[in-house]
């Protein structure tokens, strides 16, 4: 007997007793005949006259009086007909309030009956979906049973998977005691742990069941492949910062949020990209502590950065032609503050060389460094157009070495976008490895590109994808393009794993449909 009989008996038992009340009501209420007095002896000599039939009646010819003729009689108006209404019964007054109370009692039993449909009916038509919620600050790391990137977690003596006979890919893995009975309408399933691995460089996949999940095993390969699915944030992947991206997937735990009809959705819509764009559109200084050096790793690379882009400063001054006298000068003069400013940095980064090599990295080292390159100025020449007369201006801006300004970027974006890919591994290892500042500043910043690459499970496809069918698939997990997790899939698209509802109910994960989202 499934739920929805059992709501239908419910209902049915409910109407019976709703029925049997109002029928003790009635014969408790009906009108009863008073028993007649016992009768005299008759006395002797005495008759009576014999018993007449009840039922015969002296018929009565019914007189209609007109309204009219009625007011002459009584010397009253004659009354206006009243409207035909239908008859409530509930406008009758029960003695004692009994009507109200029995009309109370069968509105709760009915009440609570409907409550019980609906909630069964909710359960069998409300899709229950899932959000896998990066972990922002993390939360006990020992404790954490789903995650994506980094290291499965296999059982003991386990040999890495392969597809077509080389390593694959891990993505993620999935703790399925944590899914919600609901989730692909209750098939699935409900023990151990699902892995997902995919093919290096083509869309193959393997999800594992897997019951004994205690050992956790580090990828077998580096993550060389020119072709595969490494893609960190802001551009490392290609041009000339690729050599200092860290090439790893970080090991970032989720939350398995479920998200019913109506629920608040964690996931938010939006292109990434744009939280990037925000930073570099405004002006902000890595002198702040929240942007120093936090290892050697990051600061060598901030040195290597900044040595390179200092090609960029104009440190000759040969004026075009027809400049006037006043341009010349100015020429002169941002020529002058930028060969002053490299043969200044050129001695920090001999120093910063020179203390990699030989000493420990300390913090107030990394501090001295960053007021250093701060009190380094350089010039710039910048164009704007006049509000007043419409006429282009030609101005000469003078900042500290540290300082970025859209219209004036030299090396400082460079550097941050390196140092945002190093502190996200250093924070996935170990938070307490970034200063508070730096945790203060690259928390919210992570949080709210999570928001945007957030994977999910059992919904359906966020974008568009050519072979999905709502009553054959169920979506077993999508992942999309997350410079916060570095996994690139085809232009920046979602990675979308499907499987048979009938493939699914017997776990049967052979059978996979993997596709790029348009």
């Amino acid at each position: 007997m499934n739920q929805v009989q059992s709501a239908a008996l419910m209902l049915a038992g409910v109407t019976l007793a709703f029925v049997a009340l109002v029928f003790a009501i009635w014969w408790l209420r009906r009108p009863r005949t008073v028993p007649a007095a016992p009768r005299a002896p008759r006395a002797p000599g005495e008759s009576r006259m014999p018993k007449l039939s009840r039922k015969a009646k002296v018929a009565v010819e019914p007189v209609e009086i007109s309204p009219s003729r009625l007011a002459r009689v009584s010397g009253k108006a004659p009354l206006e007909p009243q409207a035909e209404t239908d008859y409530d019964y509930r406008q009758v007054p029960a003695p004692d309030g009994e009507a109200e109370a029995v009309e109370a009692t069968l509105e709760a039993l009915a009440s609570e009956v409907e409550d019980a449909a609906h909630r069964i009916e909710s359960a069998e038509v409300e899709a229950v979906t899932l959000r896998l919620v990066p972990q922002i600050p993390l939360r006990d790391a020992i404790s954490t049973n789903s995650w994506v990137g980094g290291r499965p977690r296999l059982p003991d003596g386990m040999a890495w998977p392969q597809i077509d006979g080389e390593p694959a890919d891990f993505l993620a893995q999935i703790d399925c005691a944590s899914l919600p009975p609901a989730l692909w309408d209750g098939l699935g399933p409900r023990d151990g742990a699902l892995a997902f691995f995919i093919h290096r460089r083509g869309y193959h996949m393997q999800v594992l069941h897997l019951r004994d999940t205690d050992v956790a095993v580090p990828p077998p390969l580096a993550l060389d492949d020119p072709d595969g699915w490494f893609g960190p944030h802001g551009g490392l992947r290609f041009g000339d910062l690729e050599p200092f991206a860290v090439r790893a997937f970080p090991e970032w735990p989720v939350d398995l949020v479920a998200v019913g009809p109506g629920d608040a959705d964690p996931r938010v819509e939006g292109d990434p990209n744009e939280i990037g764009a925000m930073l570099y559109n405004r002006s902000y200084d890595i002198a702040d502590p929240a942007f120093h050096p936090f290892d050697w790793g990051s600061m060598t690379a901030m040195i290597a950065i900044l040595e390179m882009r200092l090609d960029r400063l104009t440190t000759e001054a040969p004026p075009p032609p027809g400049a006037s006298a006043e341009e010349i000068v100015a020429l002169e003069q941002r020529a002058e503050i930028n060969r002053d400013a490299r043969a200044r940095a050129q001695e920090i980064i001999a120093i910063v060389h020179e203390s990699a090599a030989k000493e420990a990295f300390s913090v107030s080292d990394a501090s001295a460094v960053m007021a250093a390159l701060h009190a380094i100025h350089w010039a710039k020449a910048v164009h704007r157009i006049d509000p007043e007369t419409g006429a282009e201006v030609h101005d000469t801006i003078t900042l500290p070495l540290t300082t970025h300004r859209a219209d004036a970027d030299l090396w400082v974006h460079d550097y941050q976008t390196i140092l945002f890919d190093r502190a996200k591994h250093a924070w996935c290892a170990n938070p307490d490895s970034l200063s508070a500042p730096m945790r203060a500043f690259y928390e919210p910043y992570w949080r709210d590109l999570a928001g945007r690459e957030m994977a999910a499970i059992g919904h359906e496809p966020f974008r568009y994808v050519h072979d999905y069918d709502e009553d054959r698939d169920a979506v077993l997990l999508e992942l999309p393009t997350s410079g916060l997790m570095s996994r690139m899939f085809g232009d920046c698209d979602n990675l979308v794993v499907t499987i048979d509802k009938a493939d699914l109910a017997v776990g049967d994960f052979t059978k996979l449909r993997v596709q790029v989202s348009n």
